[in-house]
C-alpha cells in the first residue's frame, strides 16, 4: 500500500489502446491491466493502478512499479486538458495530500 515514499519519474507517454482512453482505463473498476509508461530514454515502465482519488476539483492517480521491491508509489494529475495524459505530481505536500486522503478513503 501507499505510504508518504513518492518518486517521481520523467514520465514521456503513455501506452494505451487507441480505442480507449487512459482516463476509461483508469475509471474502469474491472480493468486489471497494468499501465505502460516510458521514461525519459524512452524505456517501458510498468506500474500498478493503486487508487483514483478526486480530490479538490482535480483527478489524481496513484500507481506504482510493479519492479519495485520498496512500497514506493507515485502520484499523477490526471490533465483536465487531456484524458490521455497524466503529470507526475513534483510537489511532495501535495503528494502527500494525495496519499492521506486514500489512506483515509480505506
Amino acid at each position: 500500500m501507499p505510504n508518504d515514499k513518492t518518486s517521481k519519474p520523467d514520465i514521456k507517454d503513455v501506452e494505451t489502446e487507441p480505442d480507449i482512453s487512459l482516463l476509461s482505463r483508469l475509471l474502469d473498476k474491472d480493468n486489471m491491466e497494468n499501465i505502460i509508461l516510458f521514461d525519459e530514454d524512452g524505456e517501458p515502465v510498468e506500474l500498478e493502478q493503486i487508487a483514483v482519488i478526486p480530490l479538490d476539483g482535480k483527478l489524481y492517480v496513484i500507481l506504482r512499479p510493479i519492479d519495485e521491491d520498496e512500497d514506493v508509489a507515485t502520484v499523477f494529475l490526471v490533465s483536465p486538458d487531456d484524458e490521455d495524459s497524466i503529470i507526475a505530481i513534483e510537489d511532495e505536500d501535495l503528494a502527500k495530500k494525495v496519499i492521506d486522503a486514500y489512506n483515509d478513503a480505506k
